[in-house]
């Protein structure tokens, strides 16, 4: 034996194995590895309108784990005189965005984050916003993008990029060599004081997106290869149809080197891992499976009247109750009993229900009765779902739409 394991077509045989093995044990190569690969999100007008959705959207926020996270102003609800009634929002609000936790936010001034009750700019919620988040208006680089944050509603131009801050935009511009360039602001530019001329810096300057709000809905437009988006978190929609945009929502935009790809998300789409557990589905399966058949054959119990056995399983770990009718769609059969209890099954047991089904005479029946059976069925999260199943009673001689067999 020792002599054969050293003869040289054996130690080639194990070569060639061993090579084959290696193969086949490597598996496909790993992608090729970006130089630039990161996402971020950005959300819409929120300003207490909604602040259940807005709160969800923050904890999903927090599931996908974004670079960051930029908001397009109207943060709060505002439009008030008194500042401490605006410190206390702007705490409230720091409140629905902790659990973002070490995750950057960068807000976008809006017109309730600095108008006063008299629907005005108010140099003071300015300052304000600025105690609050920095610059009113600000740019950042991050991997191979730039970054603009720019202020529509400014104590010197309302509802307009006043002179100052377009001259510094236009530096901003120039001067980035980055590969993406992005701006937000609150309001939609082609409806602000100079739109034209702020379009065609965007165009000039090679910027990808211009990323707003205010106006409560979701929308894109392509113009001169610049993409402008609207978007609304949980700010009252402006239209309630979502094929119109009237839907709350985030944006979640990736990077990857040259390519940039722009999902809209709408909010509650993002779910953690341990949403469902494998007894939810494993064990709805079964019950949809086993609780009982499609269809079941009538006896006859005497003249028009005929007996109706309906086994029950619950295949389950815990019981569960049934709730059952039966009835016809011309209504001339009746069961007996007519108002069925609820019908406990316990766990991993069968039950049989006794029913009778019979017409009166001179009201021939031209249908065949059927029984609806609901089981509620509560998922690991605690929710309760409804499993419905219809079952068909089988009663000899009689068809749907026909006369009794002659």
């Amino acid at each position: 034996m020792s002599r054969l394991l050293r003869t040289p077509a054996f130690t080639l045989l194990l070569t060639a194995l061993w090579s084959t093995t290696a193969l086949a044990a490597a598996g496909p190569s790993a992608p090729p590895t970006a130089a630039n690969e990161f996402h971020f999100i950005v959300l819409g007008d929120s300003q207490f309108d909604d602040p259940a959705t807005f709160n969800r959207t923050i904890d999903q926020v927090r599931m996908l784990q974004p670079a960051f996270v930029v908001q397009v102003g109207d943060l709060i609800n505002g439009y008030e005189d008194d500042l401490s009634l605006i410190e206390r929002e702007w705490a409230r609000f720091r409140d629905q965005i902790g659990p973002l936790g070490a995750i950057p936010f960068f807000a976008v001034p809006g017109n309730h984050d600095v108008f006063n009750g008299q629907r005005a700019v108010d140099p003071r919620l300015e300052r304000l916003f600025e105690a609050q988040w920095g610059a009113l208006y600000y740019s950042f680089n991050y991997r191979n993008a730039a970054f603009v944050v720019l202020n529509s509603d400014s104590s010197t131009v309302e509802n307009g990029i006043d002179p100052e801050q377009l001259d510094w935009l236009a530096n901003v511009l120039e001067g980035t060599q980055a590969e993406h360039r992005f701006v937000f602001l609150h309001r939609p530019p082609r409806f602000l004081e100079g739109a034209d001329t702020l379009h065609e810096l965007f165009v000039r300057h090679d910027v990808d997106y211009v990323i707003y709000g205010h106006h409560h809905h979701y929308h894109h437009e392509l113009r001169d290869g610049v993409h402008y988006v609207m978007t609304n978190n949980s700010g009252t929609n402006a239209v309630p149809y979502p094929e119109l945009g009237g839907f709350e929502h985030l944006l979640q935009v990736a990077v990857r080197d040259d390519e940039v790809s722009v999902a809209s998300i709408e909010v509650d789409a993002v779910r953690p891992l341990d949403f469902v557990g494998p007894e939810d589905n494993y064990g709805f399966f079964a019950l949809a499976r086993r609780l009982t058949g499609d269809e079941v054959v009538a006896t006859a119990a005497g003249e028009n009247r005929y007996s109706v056995e309906l086994s029950l399983n619950n295949p389950l770990r815990q019981s569960v109750d049934v709730y059952l009718s039966c009835g016809s769609s011309d209504g001339r059969w009746s069961f007996a009993p007519r108002a069925i209890p609820v019908i406990r099954i316990d766990a991993d047991s069968t039950d049989t229900v006794s029913l009778e089904a019979a017409f009166e005479p001179g009201r021939v029946p031209e249908s065949i009765p059927s029984c609806d059976l609901e089981v509620p069925y509560q998922s690991r999260a605690g929710t309760w779902i409804r499993f419905e199943q219809t079952v068909t009673v089988n009663i000899p001689g009689f068809t749907d739409e026909s006369d009794v067999a002659r």
